[in-house]
C-alpha cells in the first residue's frame, strides 16, 4: 500500500481520501479508523458514553430535547435536531417529520398510508410516519442514494 501526504494551507477542512482496488481487512480498518472520529456523545441512564451515528435508526425531539433511538436503546443528545441533521445527512440522516430525522439506511420498507403519507418500517421492527411536506426531500435522498449504489455497482 502506497501513502502520499500533501500539505495544503489552503483547505477549509482537513481532508482524506482512501483510494482502493478492492474492499479488503484493511480497508476494512481503515474505514472504521476514520469512521470513529464521527463518534457521538450520548446520555442514557448509565451515564455519558459513545455511539456511532450509523447505529442510529431515528431521531425525535421530545420536550426540546434531541433523543437518538438505536436498535434497542434510547440515548438524549446535546445537539438540535438541525445542528445534528446538518452534521449527519452525509450518514443518510434526512428528516421525516417536524421533530423526527430518519437514518434513510435502517429503513427496510415504504408503505403507502393514509392523506399522502408514507409508513417507513425501519430494520428493528419500529414504524416511522414520513410527514407529506418532507415526501419530496426523502425521496430525492433516497433516488441520490440509489443512482451511488448504481454506479459502485458498475
Amino acid at each position: 500500500m502506497k501513502i502520499q501526504y500533501w500539505k495544503n494551507p489552503a483547505l477549509q477542512e482537513d481532508l482524506v481520501d482512501v483510494h482502493y482496488r478492492e474492499e479488503n481487512e484493511t480497508i476494512a480498518v481503515i474505514r472504521d479508523f476514520f469512521g470513529s472520529f464521527n463518534r457521538i456523545t450520548g446520555k442514557d441512564e448509565n451515564g455519558v458514553r459513545k455511539l456511532h451515528p450509523d447505529s442510529i435508526y431515528y431521531l425525535e425531539v421530545v420536550d426540546r430535547k434531541l433523543f437518538a433511538y438505536q436498535e434497542r436503546e434510547v440515548c438524549q443528545l446535546s445537539y438540535t435536531l438541525r445542528g445534528f441533521l446538518d452534521l449527519f445527512s452525509a450518514n443518510g440522516f434526512v428528516q421525516i417529520g417536524k421533530s423526527t430525522a430518519v437514518n434513510i439506511y435502517k429503513v427496510a420498507q415504504i408503505q403507502a398510508d393514509f392523506n399522502m403519507h408514507l409508513r417507513l418500517r425501519l430494520d428493528n421492527g419500529e414504524i416511522l410516519i414520513l410527514n407529506r411536506s418532507y415526501k419530496k426531500s426523502f425521496l430525492e435522498t433516497l433516488q441520490d442514494i440509489r443512482e451511488v449504489c448504481h454506479e459502485t455497482d458498475s
